[in-house]
């Protein structure tokens, strides 16, 4: 009976189970095709690097003593010991750095995004990833090869003379050839050079030194054992490992990219079924509510509560599985129109197989069902409450009004809470801080959509209030969204969530501008700021050309590296030119002087972290670095502000603690009497051979990082307008059950005067102060949980809120409502009035 009963009530309302699947459908796809894009991602590359490392038996590289982006590179004179050990088939240094190739148009080569990776070039076959598929190898000092997708995007020809930017300058080669990495055209986009050996050392300054050192075994010995043959002559501060563990660390840079990417789209598909779950809810609460009479018969007729909730259980159940069945198949196939997305846009992802694990499958599949099923399971327990004497007459149940009301207080104060406590959480723990605070969100939301029933009526009585001039239907639309105000608040409730999402990602976005304005207002003094496309390093040559301008002054440049504090946790610090500092930047020096940074071994702090670890001027600051070992800093200055880091050391402090020479930022000003734009034409003079890099002045740069927050505020609105549009849905099917609910009022209506117009009217009214409602709840959610998030990061100083975003939600939010109530309204204004008077 449970199955037949559950199998009736699916097809006798296609419309709900519709409806009711989208949100389920939609979050299981992007769950699925999560997995699947992550998984084909990570599988190509580790396919690609496993090819191109496939004669590599063991690899001797530097110790990780800091991060795997300061490992030490290997001296070349261990080349001859490591080709004289015993079982060593052949070995060879590899030399690599940044090699930024300029196009024909005078722009760097390839997308935004991937890296520009140089490479010195190996004669050895068997340890040299790059493949030569056009021309040959380079030989002389002036020779380049360059991958296939860069020669053929860029229109190359064998014979070019193509410039290409380096750690030693800019300089012009001969193209002789054209090269594959692997069996690929090029390695996820990154745009690749390689020079001949002699030349790949000077121009990524690795004289005497490579990055690492490759090995092949001779026939009959194990990587096992070559690499202990191996580490027995190396000096301490390197390692040997097996060619399989290089290609796992190879990949996995690679993958921590992809995981982000995951977890991203993974948050989204958390967003739209929790979205979805209140759909859901809704959908199950008022079906279960027009099934009043239904299922008094069946308890009359001796079927116990037990029986009742397996039915409603049963419909939820098929309803689920058949949805997520559909997501899992959508999501397999959105997987893959992801990779062609990226493929499309220059990312070059390798071409392998789709991967489809079988985690995919399980993990959107089981998703999916546990949120219907949980939806479902209080309208189910509530039907199980139906007396049999329902059965003669209509009798509503409701649960306990205390209750309820006890709950959402307590679901609300403990969502206030833990968001609260995320915020001032201890410094240093964003990823812990933010874990409250969205844990905290989701149990606001639950809570608010409860505590909305209890403000419903009277925000629909203000919000409808203007409806109600423009006629009886803004009358009657206004008294339908009052009459029930437990639905009302059950439909606004998705709506609430995708608005207080997008109202929270407003305010933090404005006042990430508003800081980051500020603090170039305030503490920038330089006229122009310069950098590399894609945020590389660039050489330091570019920073000499412009201090010999005699238009510009003060030209300092910041190098990036990092280092290990007493604590061993990692912290990034900047070499800049004291010297020179003050005339281009205010750091708001709290105590000490900048200029004592010329002393050997001596370093600025960022009050915050002083205050943490009790630090004043004189102290010492325990740091481990790569190259230099540990050391012990003696800070100079306290300083207030850290927009461009919370450690400075000078460049000369800096060359005896990293190998790296090359510049991430340069900051100049002009002299005298020099314009801001006087000072950007003469620094384009003095950098035309570094068209890689980025000139702004400041009033530039403030428009520049305007539109990088806005960029990324567009994507983070496209995604979630997915959830909003499981709430439009959601209004869509609470209006259809509930046209379906008032098929008699409605007839009555009809019958006493109420024209087709007025009722598609009526229903519109009505819609649109649901969304309201939702939008306005949103709002105020939203806002809180924006100011919070910003207080949640120490380096903001500024919280705005963007009035007239808030505005345009409400308008939109409007807008949602009339489009929700097409359907409803139409059908409404089309029933029959004979039919709709007698309808039980």
């Amino acid at each position: 009976m449970t199955w037949r009963l559950a199998l009736r009530n699916l097809t006798g309302s296609k419309l709900r189970v519709a409806l009711t699947s989208i949100a389920i459908f939609l979050g299981v796809t992007f769950v699925v095709a999560s997995f699947v894009l992550g998984d084909t991602i990570n599988r190509a590359f580790d396919d690609v690097l496993s090819t191109a490392n496939q004669n590599v038996s063991v690899r001797v590289q530097g110790v990780k003593t800091v991060s795997d982006l300061d490992r030490q590179p290997v001296p070349a004179s261990l080349l001859p010991a490591i080709r004289g050990i015993d079982g060593v088939a052949s070995a060879d240094g590899t030399t690599a750095g940044t090699a930024q190739i300029i196009g024909k148009d005078g722009k760097p080569a390839g997308v935004e995004g991937p890296p520009a990776l140089g490479f010195g070039w190996t004669g050895n076959a068997e340890l040299n990833p790059l493949k030569v598929l056009e021309g040959r190898a380079p030989t002389g000092a002036g020779d380049v090869v360059i991958d296939k997708n860069t020669f053929d995007g860029e229109d190359f020809a064998i014979g070019d003379r193509i410039r290409i930017i380096t750690t030693s300058g800019s300089a012009e080669y001969t193209l002789v050839g054209v090269v594959g990495f692997g069996d690929t055209n090029n390695l996820a986009g990154a745009t690749i050079a390689s020079f001949a050996p002699a030349t790949a050392a000077r121009v990524f300054d690795s004289e005497d030194r490579f990055v690492t050192i490759d090995v092949a075994a001779a026939p009959g010995v194990s990587d096992a054992q070559l690499v202990a043959r191996v580490q027995a002559v190396l000096p301490k501060g390197y390692e040997a490992i097996t060619g399989a563990d290089a290609t796992e660390q190879d990949s996995r840079q690679f993958k921590q990219i992809v995981d982000i990417l995951r977890n991203v789209l993974l948050a989204f598909a958390v967003i739209v079924l929790f979205v979805g779950s209140f759909i859901i809810f809704n959908a199950f609460k008022i079906t279960v509510a027009q099934r009043t009479r239904q299922v008094g018969l069946l308890r009359a007729v001796g079927a116990s509560g037990g029986q009742v909730v397996r039915s409603v259980m049963v419909e939820a159940f098929l309803t689920g599985l058949a949805a997520s069945v559909a997501g899992v198949i959508a999501g397999i196939a959105g997987g893959w129109a992801l990779r062609e997305l990226f493929n499309a846009i220059g990312a070059s992802i390798p071409q392998t197989g789709l991967v489809v694990e079988s985690r995919s499958l399980i993990v959107g599949l089981v998703v999916g069902m546990v949120v219907t099923l949980v939806a479902a399971f209080g309208p189910a327990w509530r039907a199980s409450r139906v007396p049999p004497i329902a059965a003669l007459r209509e009798q509503e149940v409701h649960g306990s009004r205390r209750v309820r009301g006890v709950m959402s207080v307590l679901l609300t104060v403990l969502g206030i809470a833990l968001v609260l406590l995320g915020m001032l959480g201890p410094s240093g723990g964003l990823a812990q801080r933010f874990s409250l605070i969205g844990l905290g969100a989701m149990l606001l939301f639950i809570g608010a959509a409860m505590l909305t029933q209890y403000v419903a009526r009277p925000l629909a009585r203000v919000l409808g209030a203007p409806m109600t001039r423009l006629g009886l239907a803004g009358r009657l639309g206004q008294g339908n969204a009052m009459r029930n105000p437990s639905r009302t608040a059950q439909t606004a409730a998705a709506l609430t969530i995708g608005v207080a999402l997008v109202t929270c990602g407003s305010v933090f976005a404005a006042s990430i501008h508003e800081t980051f304005i500020g603090t170039l207002d305030r503490r920038v003094r330089a006229d122009l700021i310069i950098f590399a496309s894609q945020g590389q390093p660039f050489s330091p040559v570019a920073g000499q050309a412009l201090a010999a301008s005699p238009d510009l002054s003060g030209v300092t440049a910041w190098r990036d590296g990092q280092f290990k504090d007493g604590d061993g946790d990692v912290q990034t610090i900047s070499g800049v030119d004291p010297r020179q500092l003050l005339r281009v930047y205010d750091p708001g020096v709290v105590s000490g002087a900048i200029d004592d940074l010329d002393r050997p071994g001596t370093v600025a702090v960022h009050e915050d972290y002083a205050k943490e670890k009790d630090l004043s001027v004189g102290s010492a600051l325990p740091a481990l670095f790569a190259k230099s070992g540990q050391q012990r800093l003696t800070v100079v200055a306290i300083l207030k502000d850290n927009s461009f880091g919370d450690f400075f050391i000078s460049l000369d402090e800096y060359g005896r603690d990293f190998t790296s020479r090359q510049d991430a930022l340069l900051l100049a000003t002009g002299d005298t009497g020099v314009s801001a734009d006087a000072a950007k034409a003469a620094a384009a003079a003095q950098l035309t051979q570094f068209p890689n890099l980025e000139l702004y002045t400041k009033s530039e740069y403030k428009a520049f990082v305007g539109d990088q927050i806005n960029g990324v505020l567009y994507i983070f609105y496209g995604l979630l307008a997915l959830s909003i549009l499981i709430a439009v849905f959601g209004i869509v099917l609470t209006l259809a059950l509930s046209v379906f609910e008032r098929t008699r009022e409605i007839g009555l209506l009809r019958a006493v005067g109420l024209s087709r117009r007025n009722v598609r009217a009526m229903i519109r009214w009505e819609a649109i102060i649901v969304a309201l409602i939702g939008a306005v709840v949103g709002l105020v959610l939203g806002v809180f949980l924006g100011i919070v998030s910003v207080s949640a990061i120490p380096e903001f100083n500024a919280t705005v809120i963007p009035w007239g975003s808030m505005i345009v939600f409400l308008v939109v939010a409007g807008i949602f409502g009339v489009i929700a109530a097409i359907l409803p309204a139409r059908r409404a204004a089309r029933l029959n009035i004979l039919a709709a008077i007698a309808n039980e």
